[in-house]
């Protein structure tokens, strides 16, 4: 019986430890944003960032996916100006 109570301690300290692991993965809503303007990049990029933005939307606000989506145009209609800030700011941000 004992065996059986430390086995259930053990296995409820490793699913707290997966929901901790979990919940640090999740994006703040200002590294949303961002990852949501990185979504515009040409390629493998762009892809990997649309990604990390469809992974991350589940659950979030509304005026935050608001604020994403309206930075993501502004960075379409940023041209190549800021394409190359974006390449740069994005480098920095891929958890």
């Amino acid at each position: 019986m004992r065996t059986f109570f430390t086995a259930m301690i053990i296995a409820a300290a490793a699913s707290s430890a997966t929901v901790a692991v979990a919940a640090e993965a999740r994006l703040s809503d200002t590294q949303f944003i961002k990852v949501a303007q990185c979504r515009t990049l040409p390629g493998a990029d762009g892809e990997k960032f649309t990604a990390l933005y469809k992974a991350n939307k589940r659950g979030r606000a509304d005026h935050v996916v608001d604020k994403a989506d309206a930075a993501k145009r502004d960075a379409e209609r940023g041209g190549a100006d800021m394409a190359a800030k974006l390449a740069q700011e994005c480098a920095v941000i891929v958890p």
